[in-house]
């Protein structure tokens, strides 16, 4: 529904990745159209696209605390939807072939958009990409793969998702010098799903630094806040309520059962991240 846009930039949201596994369900023009309602809530977006020029540019330079980041945006593929054929443009995708084996990158295009990113002279290169394999709590090698190839082509920070159960996230030293921070996977963040880890997520905080006499920035640190989706099962309203974990906790009034299901939503978090 619209609303969902306007919602989210009431909330306080600013930026989203709309390339996933179900960009096209709809067709192209309910990427058209999803874009256009974006527009009319004030949401930036990345990952889909109206025309082939939106998709050769399609980076959003971002003010995040006084820091620049060029935001861009990727999925796997499109549950076997091929793009349109009047726009071959429409998503966003990293894998050369999306339609079948989903396994090889396609370095030209991917290093071609960070290297239009680093043209545009940001303190940061954030990619958030949809990927991994769904409900496993452990990132896999081509992940692991891809993570390497952005590093070492500029990105300094990866924002994953499409597993709907929590992923590792790491800040790590690159090869020159940089911090580099990846996290595989939040989870889900509003979802209807009940199975272990799909009700489970985070929110994120990154602490970017910028040194103003070099001129140079990184991530200096990350911490998260646990979340829980409470389902309160059918006739309750409202029925899903997301939680903050720790705030519940502390209230006093969860009871025992959903005490329980929070303290193992802080526990598993710690486990997975």
């Amino acid at each position: 529904p619209d609303d969902l846009a306007y919602s989210l930039k009431d909330m306080g949201f600013d930026l989203m990745l709309t390339a996933n596994n179900h960009s096209l369900d709809r067709g192209g023009k309910a990427v058209i159209r999803t874009l256009d309602v974006m527009d009319e809530a004030g949401l930036r977006h990345v990952g889909t696209s109206r025309t082939q020029e939106e998709y050769d540019n399609n980076i959003q330079v971002m003010d995040v605390g006084g820091i620049s980041v060029a935001f861009l945006g990727y999925t796997y593929g499109t549950n076997g939807i091929p793009t349109p054929k009047d726009a071959p443009y429409a998503v966003n995708l990293f894998n050369t072939d999306y339609l079948t084996h989903m396994s090889t990158l396609d370095e030209e295009k991917v290093r071609g958009d960070l290297e239009k990113a680093k043209a545009l002279d940001t303190d940061l290169i954030a990619v958030m990409i949809h990927w991994g394999v769904e409900y496993q709590t452990k990132q896999n090698a081509y992940q692991e793969e891809i993570a390497d190839f952005l590093f070492a082509n500029g990105a300094d920070i990866i924002l994953g998702g499409h597993s709907h159960v929590p992923q590792p996230m790491e800040l790590r030293t690159l090869e020159d010098g940089r911090q580099g921070f990846v996290c595989y996977s939040l989870g889900n963040f509003i979802s209807s799903q009940n199975d272990e880890y799909t009700d489970t997520t985070a929110v994120l905080t990154l602490e970017l630094t910028r040194d103003n006499e070099t001129g140079e920035a990184q991530v200096t640190g990350y911490s998260y806040a646990p979340m829980y989706m409470l389902d309160r099962e059918a006739g309750a309203k409202p029925r899903f309520q997301l939680l903050d974990v720790y705030a519940a906790l502390a209230s006093g009034e969860a009871g025992e059962s959903l005490t329980r299901r929070l303290e193992k939503a802080v526990a598993d978090c710690h486990k997975i991240f």
